[in-house]
């Protein structure tokens, strides 16, 4: 059974839906659309409770990238089923329609990453399982260096992650990185971000603009300053992740992982 697929899309943003619905009508997909949460929609009460507690401040655009995720794991836990989240911007594999058929007959875990940008990742240095038809292989994901654009998420980590989204925020890809759940990559990765590098050795940059930003330098150096909490959690953050890498030696392994060659091919196309 494929299973359902979300797109998370701000209504002001009709470009990015028109780009991720003809890849899903070319995949021969079906897909439902996911009202992102605009910047404005986030409330001061929940960005004063919520946007201090993580490394660094954050955006309010952060915070509702966030909430737009955490929207997509309630559908999830309330559907019961496998949800696959996806970013609009991301430029997907033709193989992505033979692995979700695959699914079925596949060990593994509650949340699989489908996204590589080319950036190392922190994975197992075996496989935990594999799809033969689409030739994907999925590896334990450790400590992850890349976005949100592209995960399997079960109800079980879908019902983990909105607990701990009741008390705790951070950008979407750091929260998934941070949450404490086992996580499988799939390489080659099925997704990339279309305003990120496809590949590292191509260089292909594509036309979308991040929609998320970040507070200024100047003012996350001030809150350093006036706030010592975000340097002690920032100190916590870099020793939980060095305790991690060394927890799965030898069994991990930092490389980068690999981007489907269909993705590269299309950005050849885009960038000829």
């Amino acid at each position: 059974m494929v299973p359902e697929i979300l797109v998370i899309n701000l209504d002001r943003s009709p470009d990015r839906l028109e780009f991720i619905a003809s890849q899903m009508q070319r995949l021969g997909l079906e897909f439902t659309r996911l009202k992102a949460t605009d910047a404005t929609m986030i409330s001061d009460d929940e960005f004063d409770r919520l946007g201090g507690t993580y490394m660094r401040p954050l955006s309010r655009t952060e915070l509702a990238c966030l909430h737009s995720h955490s929207r997509a794991w309630r559908h999830c836990v309330d559907s019961n089923g496998p949800v696959l989240v996806l970013e609009d911007d991301v430029v997907l594999s033709e193989k992505l329609p033979s692995w979700l058929a695959e699914l079925d007959d596949i060990d593994l875990l509650d949340i699989l990453n489908l996204e590589t940008r080319g950036a190392e990742k922190w994975v197992s240095r075996r496989p935990f399982s594999s799809a033969p038809k689409s030739g994907i292989r999925h590896y334990r994901l450790f400590v992850d260096r890349g976005g949100s654009g592209g995960y399997l998420v079960r109800p079980a980590a879908a019902r983990r992650l909105l607990q701990r989204a009741k008390h705790y925020a951070a950008p979407s890809d750091a929260f998934l990185n941070l949450a404490g759940i086992p996580r499988l990559q799939a390489e080659p990765g099925l997704a990339t971000p279309l305003y990120a590098s496809a590949g590292a050795q191509d260089g292909f940059r594509g036309a979308f603009k991040t929609t998320i930003s970040q507070p200024s330098r100047q003012s996350r150096l001030d809150a350093f300053v006036r706030r010592p909490q975000f340097k002690l959690r920032r100190l916590a953050g870099h020793f939980a992740m060095t305790a991690r890498k060394l927890g799965t030696l030898p069994r991990g392994v930092k490389r980068p992982i690999a981007v489907c060659p269909t993705i590269l091919d299309h950005a050849a196309k885009r960038s000829a």
